[in-house]
């Protein structure tokens, strides 16, 4: 724990709007806490109330941009891009970068910093969504869970957050009670237990994304063999087998993950017969396209899905493996549409008929 003397010296602003990503204010928020630093929350106006997305998390500004002065504070967390149409939190901030504060952004926190114009030769991360609008802002986009260059730190989203606030409390000579690793991208360290002492996603909470995850790939790993077998189109069984191969490596990524962080087993209950025999009666009455489109819309299915899964998790190892998966299955979603417009043009087909729901 950091001494009082320091602690006193070292406050920090976290900037809110209303519908703020939860863990992405409650991790940096309760660990500069317990690290013993000043935390101010700064929004837009005052006597209002913000609201977490998730509903997990609600907070009420201390003080507004107008306000308060850079001068004021150590460091900034800024976990939201809403604020950046305030134009005073936009002179705080370039004000801060202009006297070397700290600066942590995190999701669309960043946008706060493309409006200062002040991104200007610096290496950051960022969502993948807004990477051409960091770029335009001359930045060098490095990609990754969390980036520093000098007071400047930023991640993504909130399974970078452990690691992002480590980076903030040792630039600001923060101490915390738990041991953590002198390199960020140590890829051996439980970074969900220090995310969880500080508000992130619990143990139970992993454990069921991981569960999830593994009976939706299970499930549509036993489908794709199935759509496999009907086919008559050579090109077509090989890329299914293919998808087949790539989902078994999946389940024994996630299987391994979920055993050896958290010393479990799949609870997973298995999908009824009567969904299987659904799947067998659908695919007697199918040809070809019905097969093609139907693999796709269970591969879309899929990488939505596993994106909002490892946005629900301050897990970075986890979440690692999610990417994998969502990287897979968007390049097979690719495939598969290289596929269709190779054999059926652009022509527009009517919708399939309601089936199964994918289980993801």
């Amino acid at each position: 724990m950091a001494s009082t003397n320091q602690a006193s010296l070292k406050r920090v602003a976290i900037l809110m709007e209303e519908r703020f990503e939860d863990f992405l204010f409650q991790v940096p928020y309760q660990a500069l806490k317990q690290a013993g630093a000043k935390v101010t929350i700064i929004g837009s106006r005052m006597n209002e109330e913000y609201h977490g997305k998730r509903g997990k998390v609600s907070c009420k500004p201390d003080d507004t941009a107008t306000e308060v002065r850079a001068s004021n504070f150590d460091g900034f967390v800024i976990p939201v891009g809403g604020i950046r149409a305030n134009p005073f939190a936009v002179s705080l901030i370039k004000e801060a970068m202009a006297q070397d504060k700290a600066i942590a952004t995190v999701g669309y926190g960043i946008q706060l910093l493309i409006e200062t114009e002040q991104l200007q030769g610096k290496r950051v991360t960022g969502l993948q969504s807004i990477r051409k609008d960091i770029e335009n802002a001359g930045a060098d986009y490095i990609g990754g869970p969390v980036v520093v260059d000098g007071n400047l730190i930023t991640a993504r989203r909130p399974g970078d957050m452990p690691i992002l606030t480590n980076s903030l409390l040792k630039y600001l000579q923060l101490e915390i009670k738990e041991e953590t690793p002198a390199d960020r991208r140590d890829h051996t360290f439980d970074w969900w237990k220090l995310a969880e002492t500080w508000g992130g996603s619990s143990r139970r909470d992993i454990i069921n994304a991981l569960n999830t995850a593994i009976i939706g790939e299970r499930y549509t790993l036993e489908a794709f063999k199935q759509y496999s077998y009907r086919t008559r189109d050579e090109e077509l069984r090989h890329v299914l087998q293919e998808i087949s191969t790539t989902k078994q490596h999946h389940v024994q990524s996630l299987e391994t993950r979920l055993y050896n962080a958290f010393n479990e087993r799949v609870t997973w209950q298995a999908v009824g017969s009567e969904v299987y025999a659904a799947l067998h009666s659908w695919l007697q009455s199918s040809d070809e396209l019905s097969i093609l489109r139907r693999a796709i819309g269970d591969i879309q299915t899929g990488v939505i899905d596993t994106y909002h899964l490892g946005h629900q998790l301050t897990d970075p190892l986890t979440v690692a493996i999610f990417d994998e998966i969502e990287g897979d299955l968007s390049h097979y979603e690719q495939r598969l549409a290289e596929l269709y417009h190779a054999r059926y043009g652009d022509k527009l087909q009517p919708p399939l008929p309601t089936t199964i729901a994918a289980v993801h």
